[in-house]
């Protein structure tokens, strides 16, 4: 056993080296690391008190706070599971979740009480309310540890992802997967210990928790979490906290340059900017480079099963590969693999499937499931549409769920986005194929003008065909407001909604 990958060992360790520095803020406080230790160890004893043991499953259902934070790292200290769960899912998933994977307690906050509450009262396990935790708390505060030795090999977490489209499926993700996870954003993305991350997205998805909280709370590092994203409250804390750098999907750094208070607030202290679940244009990188100049922008790709994070396109790679999604990670390999299962030539295009220390150990209860994403040699199928150029630089195309097939012909969704992305006028766009009898699909576009701007889309249409072939070409255009454009709660639009709303009736 390597106690260096155990999740509960990083903070033991921080607290030792900076008992007194801050590793946690949120708007009702601070939290050092030698209370954070303390906590996460009363909480730890407190659950084996309450029958929680090595393997069992602890889930949340939460907004990000110190107390969220604190109550994981109980959790993970004694062997057992987290299962963050999106709050934003339906009762009846919630419910399927909690019984699929079998959680011993549920972490719960106010905020979801009348949403879930009828929920609840119909589980046979305690319900702890975060807010709350004090009362909790097992009066030790020493070091905890489960009656079996913990591994990294073990399972740390469990994140639904799928739900939306059938079954949720369980992503396993080991202590070993998620030190790999953390190793590599480390290493390729420059973070340090002298950090302050603004983690303002939920912490049930594995970007926010796998690639900025623990990679720096390995480091010793400060995370500064955000109760629920909102633009003017992101501005206001990295001016006041002096935040040096969080994350965002473009949509919602477009928001971030185009508010008031980006002009008028001191946010100099972001050094980099990560970004990434969709299309980032050179408008969009000098638009943030005039807001915060100096900014470092890291584009990253990535997907649940595999730890999250994949590639990064770095700052120092964007003038050379400015329409790439960057390369592998230090420790992760990708390729580009053919219909056939064999690997593609350079520059042609394929699915993209990724190997090593970060790929999830399986499905929880979904072997089926597991077979299938992850082939005999260990290769995980992401569905993603890609090529590779010589210098390793990935080309992303599509989803293979949402590549058009119209006239016989395969047009990738992505493709006709970032052209139509580029037009002055256009501030978020998604195209997605919709039903015609002559076709098979037609490439649909949806767009969203910027405030004030009077488009048409005879003038889009004009501009895409100066950069698409002809069957490429949005055969309609619809119109809808910012407000109206479906996101998820990282900002990626859903295009299944989209779907649903334009789909013509039969």
């Amino acid at each position: 056993m390597s106690s260096r990958m155990l999740l509960g060992g990083h903070i033991t360790h921080n607290a030792k080296r900076f008992p007194d520095k801050v590793a946690l803020i949120d708007n009702g406080g601070r939290t050092t690391y030698a209370e954070f230790e303390a906590g996460a160890n009363q909480i730890g004893h407190a659950l084996i008190a309450a029958g929680v043991g090595h393997g069992d499953k602890v889930a949340f259902l939460a907004c990000s706070s110190r107390h969220w934070v604190e109550a994981f790292y109980g959790v993970v200290k004694i062997g057992a599971v987290a299962v963050p769960l999106n709050y934003r899912e339906t009762p009846e998933q919630i419910s399927m979740m909690l019984e699929d994977c079998g959680a011993k307690v549920l972490f719960v906050s106010s905020h979801h009480v009348e949403a879930f509450g009828a929920l609840f009262e119909g589980v046979g396990f305690p319900v702890v309310m975060l807010e709350s935790l004090h009362s909790f708390k097992a009066a030790n505060s020493g070091l905890v540890h489960s009656d079996d030795a913990l591994s990294e090999h073990d399972p740390a977490v469990i994140l639904y992802t799928g739900g939306t489209t059938g079954r949720s499926k369980g992503v396993l993700l080991t202590h070993s997967n998620l030190f790999w996870n953390s190793l590599n954003e480390i290493i390729d993305t420059d973070m340090c210990e002298g950090d302050n991350t603004l983690i303002a997205t939920p912490l049930h998805h594995s970007a926010a928790l796998n690639c900025w909280l623990l990679p720096h709370l390995y480091l010793g590092a400060t995370a500064t979490l955000l109760e629920k994203y909102a633009t003017e409250d992101v501005l206001r804390v990295i001016a006041k906290e002096r935040v040096t750098n969080t994350f965002m999907p473009p949509s919602l750094a477009r928001e971030f340059v185009l508010h008031p208070l980006a002009k008028e607030l001191d946010v100099s202290s972001m050094t980099r900017w990560y970004v990434g679940s969709g299309i980032l244009t050179a408008n969009d990188r000098n638009t943030m480079k005039a807001c915060i100049p100096g900014v470092k922008i890291f584009y990253q790709y990535g997907l649940t099963e595999a730890g999250p994070i994949a590639t990064v396109l770095k700052e120092e790679d964007y003038e050379r590969a400015r329409d790439s999604i960057g390369r592998a990670f230090q420790n992760i390999e990708v390729a580009i693999m053919d219909d056939e299962g064999n690997m593609a030539l350079a520059g042609e295009i394929g699915e993209i499937v990724l190997r090593g220390p970060t790929i999830m150990l399986g499905y929880h209860n979904r072997p089926d499931a597991t077979s299938d994403a992850i082939d005999e040699k260990g290769w995980l199928h992401t569905g993603d549409l890609a090529h590779m150029d010589s210098n390793g630089f990935v080309y992303f195309y599509d989803r293979l769920k949402d590549m058009i097939k119209t006239g016989g012909l395969n047009v990738y969704s992505q493709e006709v986005e970032a052209v139509l992305s580029k037009h002055e006028h256009v501030r978020e766009v998604a195209v997605i194929g919709l039903s015609n009898e002559r076709w098979g699909e037609e490439v649909t576009a949806i767009v969203v003008l910027h405030d004030g701007v009077d488009s048409s889309s005879e003038v889009l249409v004009s501009h895409a065909r100066e950069h698409l072939a002809s069957y490429q070409l949005p055969k309609r255009v619809e119109f809808i407001a910012y407000e109206e454009m479906p996101f998820n709660h990282n900002g990626k639009i859903l295009k299944r909604e989209l779907r649903k709303r334009f789909e013509p009736q039969n």
